[in-house]
Order: C-alpha cells, then sequence, then structure tokens
C-alpha cells in the first residue's frame, strides 16, 4: 500500500508537496489537543458540563467560521496566507495548554484553536482541490487523506506515550514543536519569492472535471448538498463525544494511558487504510458513484452512531472500545470521503473556497453539539453521553425526506 501511495504522489508540485506535509502535522497536533485537553481539565477538577464545554469551545468556532474563511480561499495567495496564520496561532495556543492551570482558561484557548483550524482546513481543501499539477481533484483528495489520516492515527499513539513516560505538559510542548516546524515550512517560501494567483487548470473538456460534474448534479442525477451537509454533522457528532469523554471515561475505570492511545489509534489506523484503499482507482471510482453515495452514506451513518454504544460498556480490558474505534473510524472515514467528492472537487471553480467553507462548518456543528449535549444531559455519569450519536442518527432519519429534496 505505501508502494502505491509514493508512486501515486511522483511529480506533484512542490505546493501540493508542502500542503501533503502541512496537513500531516497539523493532523498529528489535532487529535493530541482533541484527546488530552479534555483530560487535562478533568484533572483540574472541571464538571462534565465544563468538560463538554472544553471539547466542544473549539468546534463551536469552527460551525460557523469556515464558511467565512471559504469565502477568501479561492486565491492562492489568500491560502497561503491562512495556512501560516493558523499554524501561527496554534504556537502558541499548544505554550497555553502546557501551563494553563484553570479550566476556563482552556476553554478560552480552545476557542483561538478553532480559529486556527478554521483559517487552515478550507484553504487546504480549496488548495488541495487546485494546487496539485496535473492531479486530477479526486485523486488528490485520495492522496491528502491518506497524509493526514496518518497523522491523526499516530498522535494519540504518540500523546498517550509521551503522557505516560512524561507529563501532559510535554505532551503539548510537543506540539508546540511540530507546529512552529509546519510554521516555518510555510513561511520561508514565502518570503522569498510572492506566490502567484492560482491558476484553474482543469480543462472543459473533461468529463471529470469539476465544472462538469457540477453541472450533472445541478442537472438532477446528483445527491443535493443538504444530504452531505447532515450527513457530515452527523458522523461528526460520533467523533466529538468519543475524544471528548473517552480518556476521562477510561481513566474512571482505572484503564491505562497507553491503552487509551492505543484505542484511538485505530481508529485512526482504520482511516488511514480506508484512504489508501481509495488511491485504488476502480475503488475510489466504485465509492463515488452517484447511484450508490446514498447507500453507502446510510451504512457508514449507521455504523458510526450506534458503535458508540459499545463505549459505554465497563470493558478494563479494551476489547469493546477498539472494536468501537475501528468501525467508528472506518465510517467517517466513508462519509468525509464522498462529501469531499460532492461539496468541494465537484464545485464549480468559482464556488470552490465558499463549498470547501460549507464541508468543514458541517463537520465542525457536529464536533461542537455532540461533546456541549453530552456533558449537558451526562448527569454524574461518564457513560451517558455515548448515547448522543445514536440519538442524533434518529433524528436524522426524522429530517431524512426534508435533506433528500433537491431544488430545481
Amino acid at each position: 500500500m505505501e508502494e502505491r501511495f509514493f508512486s501515486l504522489s511522483r511529480g506533484i508540485s512542490k505546493d501540493f508537496r508542502r500542503y501533503l506535509f502541512s496537513s500531516f502535522t497539523g493532523n498529528l497536533a489535532l487529535p493530541i489537543y482533541a484527546l488530552f485537553v479534555p483530560l487535562l481539565a478533568s484533572r483540574l477538577g472541571a464538571s462534565l458540563f465544563e468538560i463538554g464545554l472544553v471539547g466542544g469551545a473549539s468546534n463551536a468556532v469552527y460551525s460557523f467560521m469556515p464558511l467565512v474563511m471559504g469565502h477568501f480561499s479561492d486565491r492562492r495567495a489568500s491560502r497561503q496566507f491562512f495556512i501560516i496564520s493558523s499554524f501561527s496561532i496554534l504556537s502558541v495556543v499548544s505554550l497555553c495548554y502546557a501551563f494553563i492551570s484553570s479550566p476556563g482558561y482552556l476553554i478560552v484557548a480552545r476557542i483561538f484553536e478553532g480559529v486556527a483550524w478554521s483559517m487552515l482546513w478550507p484553504a487546504m481543501d480549496a488548495a488541495v482541490s487546485r494546487d496539485v499539477g496535473p492531479i486530477e481533484p479526486k485523486k488528490a483528495f485520495s492522496l491528502y487523506n491518506v497524509s493526514w489520516s496518518g497523522a491523526a492515527a499516530l498522535g494519540p499513539l504518540l500523546g498517550s506515550a509521551l503522557i505516560f513516560l512524561t507529563s501532559l505538559r510535554v505532551a503539548f510542548l510537543l506540539t508546540f514543536l511540530i507546529v512552529v516546524l509546519t510554521l516555518a515550512v510555510n513561511t520561508i517560501p514565502s518570503l522569498r519569492h510572492n506566490d502567484p494567483v492560482g491558476r484553474i487548470s482543469t480543462s472543459k473538456n473533461d468529463p471529470d472535471s469539476p465544472s462538469e460534474l457540477m453541472t450533472q448534479i445541478t442537472n438532477g442525477r446528483g445527491v443535493g448538498a443538504n444530504f452531505y451537509i447532515t450527513s457530515c454533522a452527523l458522523a461528526a457528532v460520533s467523533s466529538g463525544v468519543l475524544f471528548t469523554f473517552f480518556a476521562p471515561y477510561a481513566r474512571s475505570l482505572g484503564i491505562s494511558i497507553l491503552l487509551i492511545g492505543v484505542v484511538t489509534f485505530v481508529y485512526g489506523f482504520g482511516r488511514f487504510v480506508f484512504y489508501i484503499l481509495t488511491t485504488n482507482e476502480r475503488i475510489r471510482h466504485s465509492l463515488l458513484r452517484s447511484d450508490k453515495r446514498v447507500r453507502s452514506m446510510i451504512i457508514a451513518l449507521v455504523m458510526t452512531s450506534l458503535s458508540s454504544l459499545l463505549i459505554s460498556l465497563r470493558d478494563p480490558s479494551g476489547v469493546a472500545y477498539i472494536i468501537a474505534y475501528g468501525i467508528v473510524g472506518v465510517g467517517i472515514s466513508i462519509v468525509f470521503a464522498i462529501s469531499q467528492a460532492g461539496i468541494i472537487a465537484e464545485s464549480s471553480p468559482e464556488k470552490l473556497g465558499r463549498n470547501a467553507g460549507i464541508f468543514e462548518s458541517s463537520i465542525g456543528v457536529g464536533a461542537c453539539a455532540g461533546p456541549i449535549i453530552g456533558g449537558a444531559i451526562s448527569g454524574s455519569s461518564l457513560a451517558v453521553p455515548f448515547i448522543v450519536p445514536p440519538l442524533g442518527f434518529v433524528a436524522f432519519l426524522a429530517v431524512y425526506p426534508l435533506i433528500m429534496r433537491k431544488k430545481r
């Protein structure tokens, strides 16, 4: 699988290589924040509702700011500015996590973290769809997804190992070093020369080009945008709840920090393997076929929503949690891969940045709502929040007829 990835990555532009590196390091840090900042809040004496706020604060910002940032991500120079700015903010946030001693200040820091991610990911999505040289956008997204999902799998393992050997604070100091390195990698090329405005290289005669595919959607052969948006939000509810409450819940059961890292690694590894498979053209084509998208998305949403119930079981061995995280990881990957194609890769050039913002904001809405609702209904039990994803799926089924309606 690795040979396939590297063979596909040959011949891509230097800018695209920089985007792959940045997405890798960004997602190396992101799960460390998502998993261990709530654990830090718990150790600082936060209530369950406060832990939910810590988990949801970043995504509260992320639920709307990508929409704003996406409107300004159509120009190549703007994308580069947002990428540099995001890693600048993340470097400060990482230092704050290493020294903050109050749950309230953690919530504030998480808000700024949300601003940084809101700058980064819509710009990345737009760049991957355009600044990729001769590579077709869907194939570029496959490489991009392999890059960030591999890092997202390693992040929890790296963080848990550091915490086991040293402390929570040291893990955040490591993310600071990683983020500063990425900031330098993106800043130095910009200082050497001014990046020109990004070029739209897609041929109008290409039947698989974004503009042609967008035409197919508006002609009624594709799935409406509301379906993609709602599905992404629901999938993100599961990831938001699992990453916010699992570490405090597992520690309350006496599970070691290393096993917590292994469980969350399985989630990332499942995504990584799935995205490796999508670099195969036949598999990618089968997954993204418009006549099978709805069925595939529904199956994936059932997987992600119901599997979280396994987390509420008291299993000190961790086997049930490993199974649950693996299923959720693959299910979320299916939802996001199809939605990336439907919302971003198949968008018309003039709507690229806006649609990237819509995609990322839909994830932010779910990842924000899940932890906050979970914290609000939990009472005194850390097991209760894991019923939120199944309840979300019931709500999804209730509005399904409405979101499947397409404007004509």
